[in-house]
């Protein structure tokens, strides 16, 4: 069934934030809220990624892609070895196999939407050499 998912300051209706992964050794400060795919069965996920000043996720590559739009705060993507800032209204795409790792910057939350693949493989962590 269709649906609008109303938002206000950077929460969704009815919709709860999540822990971003079980376990916390490999990713600091991250919520996931799942906006579409949790319930509707659809091609793909739109999820909405919080991360606190200080935080990131997780250092990692998997086989599947995945498009990242950044809509709050500053922050950084790693592509490989590289960062890359990353403002409101950038978009990232990952392409498969390809590592990866999401950060803020400054002191407000960096906040971006992501839209991947329903099925998709599991995550393989890197090592964190940076």
């Amino acid at each position: 069934m269709s649906r609008v998912v109303r938002f206000a300051d950077y929460c969704w209706e009815g919709v709860r934030p999540v822990e971003y992964k079980e376990g916390s050794e490999s990713w600091k400060g991250v919520t996931r809220h799942p906006l579409v795919g949790a319930r509707e069965e659809t091609p793909f996920h739109v999820r909405y990624f919080e991360v606190e000043p200080g935080g990131y996720s997780t250092f990692e590559r998997h086989e599947h892609q995945h498009v990242v739009m950044a809509i709050r705060g500053r922050g950084e993507v790693r592509l490989g070895d590289r960062w890359e800032e990353m403002n409101f209204g950038d978009v990232v795409y990952v392409a498969g196999k390809d590592p990866h790792q999401f950060r803020t910057v400054g002191e407000e939350p960096f906040g971006f939407l992501c839209i991947v693949d329903a099925n998709r493989d599991r995550p393989i962590v890197l090592k964190d050499t940076a």
